[in-house]
């Protein structure tokens, strides 16, 4: 499946390359964190299965909060309470 960090990825230098000088620094900042997020670049953390000792490395995220990865559950969470702020129409 296709996603933000790959299109970013693959011409978000040849955008900053056109865009930079009009754009605010956390839009700029937001490039490069949602290139970033989840990847090496960011590190991460092993962990080991306590009950069959496989192990599991979880690359760090971003934390952006442009970053669809990191708050795909604060998203789905928010449409979820405007769904109950809808007006029963046809």
């Amino acid at each position: 499946m296709l996603e933000v960090a790959d299109v970013l990825r693959q011409y978000g230098p040849a955008y900053l390359e056109q865009f930079a000088e009009q754009m605010l620094p956390s839009q700029g900042r937001a490039c490069e964190d949602l290139q970033q997020c989840r990847t090496a670049a960011l590190g991460g953390h092993l962990y080991e299965c306590d009950t069959c000792g496989r192990e599991h490395y979880a690359y760090h995220s971003c934390r952006n909060r442009s970053c669809p990865k990191c708050h795909a559950d604060d998203t789905a969470a928010w449409l979820r309470q405007r769904r109950t702020e809808l007006l029963p129409v046809p």
